[in-house]
């Protein structure tokens, strides 16, 4: 991480979107301020276990929860496109080099990852704390990837 740039997290969140008879979509978001410019949103999508991961100036968490009230929002998101899209996290694990704030996107997909209670009690603990001031647990799916 780039110890000279500091983030702060706002708040962050994790929901599942969709699931029953429907593949679950689960949706996790962290705003992230850094110590100097505009706040920003990581928004991670996961289907199957296939992640997607938005860089976006608002939130667009609700999006998500409401797909088709927000149907042309997420189609121009999509269009805008992803930061990391793939079939599962190895890549972004593996080539990260020129991805801001990667901490935060460690952070998200513990968020994501871990059980709901978990992830819960890691975002009260962690909210309004710095990157740098926190110790981000390997998600399972770092894990995986470093047992590899």
């Amino acid at each position: 991480m780039d110890k000279t740039k500091k983030y702060q997290i706002v708040n962050a969140r994790v929901e599942q979107a969709s699931g029953g008879p429907d593949i679950a979509i689960l949706v996790a978001e962290v705003e992230l301020k850094p110590a100097k410019g505009a706040p920003f949103f990581y928004t991670l999508v996961e289907c199957e276990g296939a992640p997607m991961i938005y860089k976006t100036e608002s939130s667009v968490f609700d999006w998500w929860m409401e797909p088709d009230a927000y149907e042309s929002e997420l189609d121009d998101l999509q269009d805008a496109g992803s930061v990391y899209e793939g079939e599962n996290y190895d890549e972004l694990f593996k080539d990260h080099k020129g991805t801001e704030c990667y901490e935060g996107l460690r952070y998200l997909i513990y968020v994501m990852r871990t059980g709901w209670d978990e992830a819960e009690a890691f975002i009260q603990a962690t909210k309004g704390k710095n990157l740098d001031e926190i110790e981000i647990p390997s998600s399972d799916a770092e894990v995986e990837w470093e047992s590899a």
